[in-house]
């Protein structure tokens, strides 16, 4: 039997079923691929900017199937994306291994880092390695770029569906909550992320949040202030005013208390270009009550800003160190000469930049991760064509369709905003960190003309996976399982796990102080600071003898050693440009007693020609083989790269140097150098030499008040302890160049006390005490103690009666806490009165004490003392007093009437 013909419409309502069961299928997957896109934007955003590699592999796995579920219902690939997945792939075949006569011919100087990385281990020229001079992060930076392309698809697909002010909503409500953690945060003065996150460097009080650093943090909150605004101006909000306002407000707050300079003054100019345009569109029609209703939150927030900073981000903005960005730039010139065409290898800006490094007068240990400046970074690290096209072509696009949105205001904001960002990233750069990456990448397809959409199929099919899905996504696949395995071990993370593992060794050098862990370290510095402290603490060769049998053998762990050589020689070829490890090795080896140790520093050198650390031991070497002259040159190359490191050249200089000449050769030019010359006179033990030291101090810097003063000092050290050249008949001369020293400082620094205080020294050392008193009670601030103590000991010394009141006077107006407090330091001061034979003050203080904590045990010393000093009236009141003291005993009434035994009775009148 036909059942066709007896149930005739049974095809017809299946037909018409199918494409009901296709838009479900599609909505479902659609909305799917929304919440992965939701995910993807506010996780990577919390999720501490995902600048952490398992973070990052996690985000790109969710961008990567989203996209490849976007990418079934699109007839072609949006362009941008196209343009990004191409920027990544460039970066993963610059970390492809390539025969060494290849790289020479197209980077010859990356070819020249990687042939000479493993020279130190005593091995080959590797046959083969990459153009990337730090192929593990740059595969990391194609998988960030891929990511970025992803997420560009699942927004354009996610816009089709939604519309663009859905996107908008997404990138205000992911800054909102950015801007209103961190501003917990500081509020609460937390210095933990979450309560559990402990940043590596030490974050200002108002940056602790998802993105830990001012400038990322400003990044974010232009594009989600800007994608608010146009969400209020539009009105095609779905959120209620109240909540939009509130979100603003917010974020106006978290970016003035972010203390960025390029980021407040982008917003600045990118809020007033906004104004100008909406004002002069075709039809524009702002009310007072909307301008008012715009410009409330923004002014709430600055308000809250207000209320909640203090000077110290008021002192952020005003700052004008304005020359160490623009430094940083034309440093980076000649790395971008020298690798023209196919960069640094993206990512390895931060291990190739060393060797160019410049110094600045006020800041000569700079540490550089980035160029701050996205323009100058794209081109070092991806080469002159291809980062002068990704400026240009990603730049032009946003400004192609900034122009074109005029018409539209929330597609208009939304690109001002990203332009916004753009320009902040001129001198702040934060595009690097993933997070806000992504939020400009939403923001882009959020404000493209509409004509992304037909891309999109009406319907989605998921059976249509076609060559060009699979085309994508292989490589994608690929790229990640990379990254997986080999970007694990960034070099920030490397240089930190190996400075631990260097710490841990037990081989030579027993007795060597032990070096801070990296995460005691502050802010960015972490891994530049553990190398200079490194520097600092160990000391090798003759300074600090290394531990060995009687043939020189070293007592360690060879198998140990071996492990540690074995990492060291995995991350030198993950990161053959990072001056760190050997430097490492330098060390491991002079500890080790090998004789290699001279040719790792000097690779460190050729890498890191400016660092401080490096040259600091390198001196350590040349003065463990003898060579002491090289060794005070590089010791004065350490104190001019590095200025913490002054005090480490200062210790070692005046013990290596025979004599003052050669100590000389190692102070740095400049300002700076005295303060080392400074630091290494002080070390001086022989008073002659220490003498000759700080006379060439004070002549190298006729205006250094820190000079004079110690010059004085010492002269009148060494005229206290007898010792020449200010001895018997030179005193004289030496108490003259004391004097004037300390006019000279005086003249220097007006208001300074010290002058003074050396002056009253030298009238002493002359045998004027009642003059060095007065000028002491003329000169000690209120607040220094024993300036006033030495007054009056030198006063009464001097019979100089005046001069001891003052001073007694000055040291009983102290703060004390407590009546026992009180007590005990008009007691103490009593004392001295009395051993110094000035039994009158020193009744008075005696009483004062007795006052202050009216026990009978004060007021019984105030009896003895007075009855020694036949102050007989006093004696009999203080005995009276004990007697009605609170803590009365029979004890103290028994010695009470002792005393009264021994005190004649006056005639009549009251006690004397």
């Amino acid at each position: 039997m036909d059942t066709t013909e007896t149930h005739p419409n049974r095809t017809s309502r299946r037909s018409r079923r199918q494409p009901q069961k296709r838009r479900s299928n599609a909505d479902r997957w659609g909305s799917l691929c929304d919440g992965l896109l939701v995910v993807v934007v506010v996780g990577s955003a919390l999720a501490i900017g995902t600048v952490h590699i398992p973070v990052l592999l996690a985000v790109s796995a969710l961008a990567l199937i989203g996209a490849t579920f976007e990418l079934i219902g699109l007839r072609r690939v949006p362009r941008p994306a196209v343009v990004l997945a191409a920027l990544g792939l460039f970066s993963a075949l610059q970390a492809i291994s390539l025969p060494a006569a290849w790289v020479k011919r197209m980077s010859p100087v990356s070819a020249e880092v990687w042939l000479r990385c493993l020279v130190p281990f005593g091995e080959t020229a590797l046959r083969s390695f990459p153009l990337s001079l730090d192929p593990s992060a740059s595969i990391a930076e194609a998988l960030k770029w891929l990511t970025y392309a992803s997420v560009y698809v699942m927004a354009v697909r996610t816009r089709a569906r939604r519309g663009a002010a859905w996107l908008a909503v997404l990138l205000f409500g992911s800054a909102t909550l950015v801007s209103l953690i961190t501003l917990m945060h500081g509020v609460a003065d937390l210095p933990e992320l979450y309560g559990l996150y402990h940043p590596d460097f030490a974050p200002g009080r108002w940056n602790v949040g998802p993105l830990l650093n001012s400038n990322n943090l400003a990044g974010y909150a232009i594009l989600g202030l800007f994608a608010g605004g146009g969400l209020l101006l539009s009105g095609r909000s779905p959120l209620p005013r109240l909540a939009s306002m509130i979100g603003i407000g917010s974020i106006t707050a978290a970016l003035a208390l972010s203390g960025s300079r390029a980021g407040m003054a982008s917003v600045l100019v990118a809020g007033f270009v906004a104004l100008v345009w909406l004002l002069r569109a075709k039809g524009a029609r702002i009310s007072s009550r909307g301008l008012a209703l715009a410009i409330a939150p923004l002014a709430v927030g600055i308000g809250i800003a207000v209320a909640l900073g203090t000077q110290h981000e008021v002192g952020q903005f005003s700052a004008l160190d304005v020359e160490r960005k623009p430094s940083v730039w034309l440093w980076s010139l000649p790395m971008i000469r020298e690798h023209a065409l196919f960069g640094v290898g993206r990512g390895a800006f931060e291990t190739a930049f060393p060797p160019y490094r410049g110094a600045l007068d006020y800041d000569w240990a700079i540490v550089v991760t980035h160029a701050e400046n996205f323009v100058v970074q794209w081109i070092a690290e991806w080469g002159a064509p291809v980062g002068v096209f990704a400026v240009v072509v990603i730049v032009g696009h946003v400004l192609r369709e900034w122009y074109g949105s005029r018409s539209d205001r929330l597609r208009f904001m939304v690109l001002t905003g990203v332009l916004a960002l753009f320009v902040q990233n001129f001198a702040d750069l934060g595009l690097e960190i993933p997070a806000l990456a992504i939020a400009a990448v939403v923001a882009l397809a959020a404000g493209e003309r509409t004509t992304a959409a037909a891309t999109i199929e009406s319907t989605f099919a998921p059976k249509r996976v076609g060559r060009r899905v699979v085309f994508a996504s292989i490589p994608a696949l690929a790229i990640w399982v990379v990254a997986m395995v080999w970007s694990r071990y960034p070099a920030e993370l490397e240089r930190r796990e190996l400075s631990a593992a260097y710490r841990e060794l037990s081989i030579g050098n027993v007795n060597e102080p032990a070096i801070p862990k990296a995460d005691e370290l502050a802010q960015r510095r972490a891994d530049e600071l553990e190398m200079r402290r490194i520097g600092e603490l160990t000391a090798v060769g003759a300074t600090v003898p290394a531990t060995g049998g009687a043939d020189g053998s070293v007592t360690g762990n060879a198998d140990e050693l071996s492990r540690f050589r074995a990492r060291l020689h995995q991350a030198v070829l993950r990161h053959p440009g990072e001056a760190y490890f050997p430097l490492l090795g330098s060390l491991v080896a002079m500890r080790a007693r090998d004789r290699n140790a001279l040719t790792w520093v000097g690779r460190a050198l050729e890498l890191a020609p400016t660092n401080g650390p490096v040259h600091l031991i390198l001196a350590d070497l040349m003065h463990s083989h003898g060579a002491t002259t090289q060794a005070m040159m590089h010791l004065r190359l350490a104190g001019q790269y590095d200025r913490t490191l002054g005090s480490a050249v200062g210790a070692r200089a005046p013990v290596w140097a025979p004599s003052m000449d050669l100590l000389m050769q190692a102070i740095p030019e400049g300002p700076y150098g005295q303060e080392v010359l400074l630091a290494a006179c002080a070390k001086e033990h022989a008073i002659e030499l220490k003498l000759d030291c700080l006379r060439r101090a004070a002549v190298r810097s006729p205006g250094s008040v820190e000079a004079q003063l110690a010059l004085a000092e010492s002269l009148l050290a060494a005229i206290k302890a007898v010792q020449p050249p200010c001895k018997d008949d030179l005193v004289e001369r030496c108490a003259t160049e004391a004097e004037a020293a300390s006019r000279s400082a005086a003249r220097l620094d007006p208001k300074a006390w010290r002058p003074d205080y050396l002056l009253s020294k030298v009238l002493l050392a002359r045998g004027d005490a009642a003059g060095a008193a007065k000028l002491l009670t003329r000169t000690c601030p209120q607040n220094v103690e024993e300036c006033w103590h030495e007054a009056l000991v030198v006063a009464m010394k001097g019979g100089a009666d005046d001069a001891t009141s003052t001073a007694a006077n000055a040291l009983a107006a102290r703060e004390c806490d407590g009546m026992e407090s009180c007590a005990n330091m008009f007691s103490s001061l009593a004392s001295v009165l009395e051993s110094g034979g000035q039994l009158a003050l020193a009744s008075k203080f005696y009483i004062k004490a007795a006052e202050a904590e009216p026990s009978a045990a004060r007021w019984l010393k105030v009896a003895e003392f007075a009855t020694q000093a036949h102050l007989n009236g006093v004696a009999r009141a203080a005995l009276e007093r004990a007697n009605h003291s609170f803590d009365a005993s029979p004890t103290t009434r028994a010695k009470v009437e002792l005393l009264r035994q021994s005190v004649a009775q006056p005639a009549s009148g009251p006690p004397n």
